[in-house]
């Protein structure tokens, strides 16, 4: 029997932190959770801040021996350790190996890819559920995409053919440990594999279901929100998990439409603030690439374990729009929102109630192991427990 139902990873990161409030607040009482990290003295500041009543765990992510002992130990993984191409690897091997289920809140898809290379058989075999994007990267979107599909099947009959999500947002703030994961794919060269669509389902049957297009990478007018927008910041790797999902939905015998595409934009509403900041946006993506400006990036940005203030956080926003449309023509839109800051409490929230449903609900999740998605992974049951969680969800029809 494992001596926890959770450890939580990374406990004393500037997320991570945010994660052992969230379970010290709501995680029911007879769950059995520790949290790790390579830092005994943080740690042990953290428990005495906090006043918590729950084991320390000492283990460094790169060595290899600790992770093995970690990982032993627990039903659950939740790991707040970024970038996770540098952090994650040893964590993912392990649980892959003894079939404990994991969950990340990373946005590294060429990392993931190379992860599912390696230990996505492994995983299947040991019954392990392998869950990363379990943050605001990507559970709006997959979400939003699966409430979407449920309702154009229920109203019209019919499977969506494409969908546009559109992102508004306001305050919150980076935090440094997302500022060294993107500049860490930027260093890696690995940021060029964001470009295939395919990146995520090249294991996977059905995976030409994505139509050919020439992407839009400056601003446009949306004429079904009626505002500016530009291309959004995390659509590389929202739009792969999204597929993805459907790509598993097939190999499960699940509905899944037979072609699909999906882009996500920012709507910021004026034309000339669209304009400046795609065009700021691409510019990072150039200048990312000089060693001298990314230096720069790190000495002016967040440092590891900082990040945004508690009001700023609380007081931040997001909503997502998602407009769909079948072979008919028919039209709908979902409408998502969480309050509280995207990266920083809503990640939070999404992650830890990932990680309590494969502990409080996992007889009612499906029986599937690998390398999962988390619509895939949790069905409806995530769905519920974010309802739960203050996060709003509905869907409405449009006019053709």
């Amino acid at each position: 029997m494992n001596k926890y139902d959770v450890i939580l990873y990374d406990a004393t990161g500037f997320t991570g932190k945010r994660t052992v409030s969230y379970f010290q607040e709501h995680a029911p009482k007879d769950i059995r959770w520790a949290i790790a990290g390579r830092n005994e003295q943080k740690l042990m500041k953290l428990k005495q801040e906090l006043n918590l009543e729950v084991d320390a765990l000492i283990a460094d992510a790169l060595n290899e021996k600790d992770i093995d002992i970690l990982v032993q130990q627990t039903k659950v993984i939740l790991t707040t350790a970024g970038p996770f191409a540098l952090y994650g690897s040893n964590l993912i091997g392990c649980c892959a190996k003894y079939g404990v289920h994991y969950v990340d809140i990373t946005g590294e898809s060429p990392w993931v890819r190379d992860m599912l290379d390696k230990h996505g058989e492994a995983a299947k075999a040991s019954g392990a559920k392998i869950i990363p994007f379990c943050g605001f990267d990507s559970i709006p979107a997959d979400l939003g995409i699966w409430f979407l599909q449920k309702y154009m099947r229920e109203k019209f009959q019919s499977e969506l053919t494409k969908a546009d999500g559109y992102y508004t947002m306001a305050k919150g703030g980076l935090n440094g440990g997302t500022l060294l994961s993107a500049l860490n794919m930027l260093e890696s060269g690995e940021i060029r594999r964001l470009g295939n669509p395919k990146l995520l389902t090249k294991d996977l049957k059905h995976r030409d279901f994505i139509p050919k297009i020439k992407r839009k990478v400056l601003n446009h007018y949306a004429k079904d929100i009626k505002r500016w927008v530009y291309p959004f910041f995390m659509a590389d790797v929202n739009t792969k998990v999204v597929y993805r999902s459907i790509a598993l939905a097939a190999e499960y015998g699940k509905a899944h439409p037979e072609e699909f595409l999906y882009q996500e934009h920012h709507a910021i509403g004026k034309r000339i603030p669209s304009f400046i900041a795609s065009v700021s946006m691409a510019s990072f993506a150039v200048l990312g690439q000089s060693g001298l400006m990314r230096k720069l990036a790190k000495k002016m940005g967040p440092e590891s374990g900082e990040g945004p203030n508690n009001e700023n956080i609380e007081e931040g926003f997001f909503r997502l729009k998602i407009v769909g449309e079948d072979h008919g023509g028919n039209k709908a839109m979902m409408t998502l929102q969480y309050p509280g800051d995207a990266g920083n409490k809503a990640t939070v929230c999404f992650l830890c109630e990932s990680a309590l449903a494969l502990v409080k609900d996992i007889e009612r999740l499906p029986e599937h192991s690998g390398f999962l998605t988390p619509v895939i992974a949790f069905d409806g049951v995530l769905f519920e427990r974010l309802i739960a969680a203050e996060l709003q969800i509905s869907c409405e029809t449009m006019e053709k």
